[in-house]
């Protein structure tokens, strides 16, 4: 077993005392060594200081170390580190060229942070149909949350006009996925259908 698979295996048992912080130590040479999905891994440690100490500079210098090496999970998270300035400056511009790329190599956290920048301009030009189409592909990849943002996105008519039978479709789509919040969702959504509406939505349902 190598040094990212033994790191994994250790940190995966140890909640805590000497596994988890072999573990972290294993991590770390495996990145150091230049080990893409472990200088993601030992980024993710130093994030949120489990097994080690709590340091986002040297988080961001590891994920920036997996982004380089065209991991999607490490540009997701380097990119997360731009957006919110964590461990260094704040450029929402070079996130979502970072979400981008990641996006397109079927990384969903990525997916559903480049919907929502494309939907609201950040980072780049307001573009509410690339919203919607990357939140299609998330939800098509199973994400509830993308299914669950083409809810929102269709009730409140964002880019579009509201189409509330859509949204319900969504909702339900997200409700099947796990999201938490779907369920609320179709309850207020079903007060303010017409009748013709939930006729339609139920339809599609059966």
């Amino acid at each position: 077993m190598g040094l990212f698979e033994t790191a994994i295996a250790l940190i995966a048992k140890g909640e805590g005392g000497e596994d988890l912080h072999r573990g972290a130590r294993l991590m770390r040479k495996a990145a150091d060594a230049g080990h893409p999905a472990a200088a993601n891994s030992y980024g993710t440690l130093l994030h949120t200081g489990r097994g080690v100490r709590q340091d986002l500079a040297a988080a961001r210098a590891y994920y920036g170390q997996a982004a380089e090496a065209g991991l999607p999970a490490g540009m997701f998270n380097f990119g997360f580190m731009w957006l919110n300035g964590l461990g260094g400056g704040k450029d929402p511009v070079r996130a979502r060229a970072l979400f981008l790329v990641a996006a397109e190599g079927g990384e969903t956290d990525a997916i559903t942070y480049l919907g929502a920048m494309c939907m609201t301009g950040t980072g780049g030009p307001q573009d509410f149909d690339a919203g919607r189409d990357w939140w299609g592909r998330g939800a098509a990849l199973g994400d509830n949350r993308c299914a669950f943002n083409l809810g929102i996105a269709n009730a409140g008519g964002h880019g579009a006009e509201p189409d509330f039978v859509e949204a319900w479709r969504w909702f339900k789509q997200a409700e099947r996925l796990g999201n938490p919040g779907a369920v609320r969702e179709l309850e207020r959504l079903t007060i303010v259908m017409t009748d013709e509406e939930r006729r339609r939505a139920l339809r599609w349902a059966s």
